[in-house]
């Protein structure tokens, strides 16, 4: 049986006195987000960022600068504006002013589809950022990723707001994923699932790609039909496509994290 979003929330703790319901919820989802990028390795200890709009406002979640991600729960995440204020002074925990304005930027210019933005440092897409090669579909998975891919060239850290112009130009109107070249990876979705997801299917998919790259072998070619027509099953176009489904493995990730750790709730 698949489990809806309202069955999953049906099961996160009760929401706090004086919080929506909507912020809680948002809070749960990201928190899982930032445990799973731990669990598997994605982390650079306290870097790199992962937020979530709260639905219905302009708002957002963010990492606290300084705390680990294994560290991260739905309580002490931080909730911002767009112009990266923090509406509870009371967490004494800065914001990272690179990972405010790339994320504050995708918010601002895609509100409407891209709610959670996640960005690491991940070696196996840093090691495809450093090479002057586009990234190729290589198996069914990736095929989402065809044509909704951009690419962003290296500025140094990203501390000047004039940067956040070329980095929404160069995500345009319909990709939600972006090559920082030299830098690292940005995914993005209308929720934490569909972000982390793309997130990490594009990591297997890079890792491939370098391995079929270093092999020496004959690459099997996808044409741009294929590649194609599988994205569009993968985005729901085809009532049979695996996302008519949408992310049977998301509660998976959830029971794992709980058998782990049940505290990333808290």
């Amino acid at each position: 049986m698949t489990l809806t979003l309202d069955d999953l929330q049906a099961h996160y703790p009760d929401t706090p006195k004086g919080m929506s319901d909507a912020e809680w919820h948002a809070r749960i989802d990201l928190a899982a987000t930032y445990r799973l990028t731990h669990f598997y390795g994605w982390t650079s200890v306290v870097y790199n960022h992962i937020t979530l709009r709260v639905p219905g406002t302009d708002t957002f979640l963010i990492n606290a600068f300084g705390v680990r991600y294994d560290e991260i729960t739905a309580s002490n995440l931080l909730l911002i504006d767009l112009d990266g204020n923090q509406i509870d002074q009371k967490s004494g925990w800065p914001v990272n002013k690179a990972g405010y304005l790339i994320h504050s930027a995708v918010h601002r210019a895609r509100p409407n589809d891209l709610h959670c933005v996640m960005h690491t440092h991940e070696t196996y897409t840093q090691t495809m950022a450093a090479l002057n090669v586009e990234v190729v579909p290589m198996v069914q998975e990736a095929c989402q990723l065809y044509e909704r891919i951009g690419y962003h060239g290296f500025e140094g850290i990203v501390l000047d707001a004039s940067e956040q112009e070329r980095l929404v130009a160069a995500l345009g109107t319909d990709k939600h994923t972006l090559v920082l070249k030299n830098h690292g990876l940005l995914t993005a979705g209308p929720s934490a699932a569909w972000a982390f997801i793309r997130h990490q299917h594009f990591i297997r998919n890079a890792e491939i790609q370098l391995r079929a790259m270093a092999s020496g072998g004959e690459i099997s070619k996808l044409s741009p039909e294929v590649m194609r027509h599988t994205r569009h099953q993968f985005e729901g176009g085809d009532a049979q496509g695996g996302a008519a489904v949408r992310h049977p493995e998301w509660p998976a990730f959830l029971r794992l994290l709980d058998s782990i750790d049940p505290g990333w709730k808290s």
